[in-house]
Parts: C-alpha cells; structure tokens; sequence
C-alpha cells in the first residue's frame, strides 16, 4: 500500500513536471533570449532550469505556480554563464584588456545595470523586452502589479540618471 502511494506520486509529480514544461518552455526561452540576445545560449540555459526542475521535482509544491521558481532558476543560470564570460573576457591579471571604447562602454551598462535591484531588472526585462502584462509579470515574480509598476518605474528614471 505505501509503495504504491510512492509510485502515484512520483508519477503525479512526473505529469506535472511535462505539464510545467510544455507550459512554460517558450518563456522561459524567451526570457533567457532577451537576457542573452544569444539563440543558442538561450536554449542551453532553458535547458538547464528545466533539468533544475526535473531533479527538484519531487520536492515542489505544485500547488504553487511554477513559473516564478522557474524564472528565478533561469535568471540564476544566465547571471552565472556572464560572470564566466567577464572572467574569459577579462581574465584577472592576465595584462589582457578590451580596447578603451568597448571598455568604457562596458563599464557605463555595468554601471547602469548595478543601480538596478534583481526584482527592478526582471521586471523591466519581462514588461519592456518581452512586451509580458504588468499583471504576468507581477504573478511571475510573486509580487503585486503596484510593487512591479513601482519596481519599473524605478528602474526608467535609474537608467535614465545613469
């Protein structure tokens, strides 16, 4: 009896893990897509949150939307994968440098995106290059659409002194 109550989970939470994918593939791609601008990486890491998934899933709380897990996994992975590309890029004291243009210019976006908290970044991501719904969004990242519209705003006039 206990076995077999093993089994229906284990295959309820299988269901839900194909549910979960066939749902949520294309934004999870789309959003690694507009946060790379890079095809192939975006598949790479949408992958890798949805191998994330697959090994977290028989500890998820299925009642609860998954996305937003997803999201934060995939967000993660993206971040991960630029500071391994800034360290092959600007290897620590190799004497190896990018040209002075490319070098400013990285250090005025690194420099904008830093004012930006993680919340005011996906949120700006989701709303403006995904063209996603404040109302999506704010359901994505598990907040409201006020903080999240907050969250935007902020993120504009940051850029914006930047």
């Amino acid at each position: 009896m206990v076995m077999s109550v093993q089994i229906a989970t284990l295959e309820a939470a299988e269901l839900r893990y194909n549910r979960a994918f066939e749902e949520h593939w294309d934004d999870i791609f789309r959003f690694l897509l507009a946060w790379t601008n890079d095809w192939a990486a975006a598949e790479d890491l949408a992958q890798d949150a949805f191998l994330k998934l697959w090994g977290h899933r028989n500890g998820l709380d299925w009642d609860r939307p998954v996305l937003p897990w997803l999201i934060i996994v995939a967000r993660r992975l993206a971040t991960d994968r630029f500071r391994s590309l800034r360290r092959r890029i600007l290897p620590l004291h190799s004497g190896q440098s990018l040209d002075e243009t490319s070098r400013v210019r990285w250090l005025d976006v690194r420099a904008a995106l830093s004012k930006l908290s993680a919340l005011e970044r996906a949120a700006l991501l989701l709303t403006a290059a995904e063209g996603w719904s404040y109302a999506d969004v704010a359901e994505a990242l598990g907040t409201t659409s006020g903080a999240l519209r907050a969250a935007v705003s902020r993120a504009r006039e940051k850029l914006e002194d930047a």
